[in-house]
């Protein structure tokens, strides 16, 4: 039997993440892992959602907020052990150094099911994450 004491899980607010999470939810459940939840941020990502002027912080505790209460919310209603980190960084390196932070036993993330040139084109976490990573990765596809 495997013991699992803390999965970090890559989120970014898609159906493919949230699938992961489910997926996550389950593990940690079953084995009482504790799962952290990463989400690799960027104040771009805010501009032309919000009129001028920005304010960064402002931006970085919303996107904060929404991580913890509205993507986590499955796993605080169903009373799983939580923790969320909103990394300025790019994806895979943010989840990776999270991972090593925390110690994770399992790194997990969900696909969009873009492939093809699409994929190529943008880029995967799913597809990089295993390759940068030095611990166990599960990559939970989409339903």
């Amino acid at each position: 039997m495997i013991t699992l004491r803390r999965i970090v899980l890559a989120h970014d607010g898609s159906k493919g993440a949230a699938r992961a999470l489910e997926w996550t939810g389950g593990v940690a459940r079953q084995t009482g892992a504790e799962v952290v939840v990463v989400h690799a941020y960027s104040p771009l990502e805010e501009v032309g959602k919000h009129p001028p002027p920005l304010d960064l912080a402002q931006l970085r505790d919303q996107a904060a907020a929404r991580l913890h209460d509205e993507w986590c919310a499955d796993l605080a209603a169903a009373k799983i052990p939580f923790e969320t980190r909103l990394v300025e960084d790019l994806p895979v390196p943010g989840i990776v150094a999270v991972a090593d932070e925390v110690d994770a036993d399992l790194v997990v993330c969900g696909t969009r099911g873009r492939g093809g040139v699409k994929g190529l084109v943008l880029g995967s976490v799913a597809t990089e994450l295993p390759r940068a990573s030095h611990r166990p990765v599960a990559i939970v596809p989409p339903l």
